[in-house]
């Protein structure tokens, strides 16, 4: 589940149906595991260590997915933007460290520029709600490793059946 440090009242900026579109655009993008472990965080609240549980995956993956996600929403070429995401990320993991937590609150405060964007970053965070709904309206990304993997699978019977019929096994 995200932590959110802003009031769940706190107003999300108005965006327009284009920003929306757009955002919706870069989801769809992201590669398919990608999309699915944000779809798990974002809509069903599952947080990192059941996600990671669940796909048969590292924590350090899921991280790393849920950075790509958030980045898609980011302004491009923005370093400060891209190091709050990757703090707003590694916040919400359970291998966070009390070390890290610290080091987290001194950057924070070092510059009043990193606490706007930490706030930026939260709100960018909100505003992928709708995209998600719609990226995941079916639910298909509630569906294990074998449903993203079925495309392989189907490749591997095809390979499979022209090596038989090239050796003569099939009569």
């Amino acid at each position: 589940m995200s932590r959110l440090l802003l009031p769940l009242e706190h107003p999300t900026p108005s965006t327009g149906h284009a920003a929306e579109d757009a955002l919706l655009h870069g989801l769809k993008r992201l590669p398919r595991r990608v999309q699915q472990v944000f779809l798990l965080n974002r809509l069903d609240q599952l947080d990192f260590a059941t996600i990671a549980s669940r796909l048969g995956l590292p924590l350090l993956s899921i991280e790393r997915n849920m950075n790509q996600a958030l980045q898609t929403a980011s302004p491009a070429g923005d370093p400060l933007a891209s190091i709050a995401g990757q703090w707003y990320v590694r916040l919400q993991s359970p291998d966070a460290t009390a070390c890290e937590r610290i080091d987290f609150r001194r950057w924070l405060d070092a510059d009043p520029a990193h606490l706007q964007a930490f706030h930026d970053t939260e709100l960018r965070w909100r505003s992928l709600l709708a995209p998600a709904r719609e990226l995941g309206q079916d639910g298909w990304y509630r569906q294990g490793r074998a449903a993203l993997s079925l495309g392989g699978c189907s490749i591997a019977v095809g390979l499979g059946v022209a090596a038989l019929l090239l050796m003569g096994y099939w009569a």
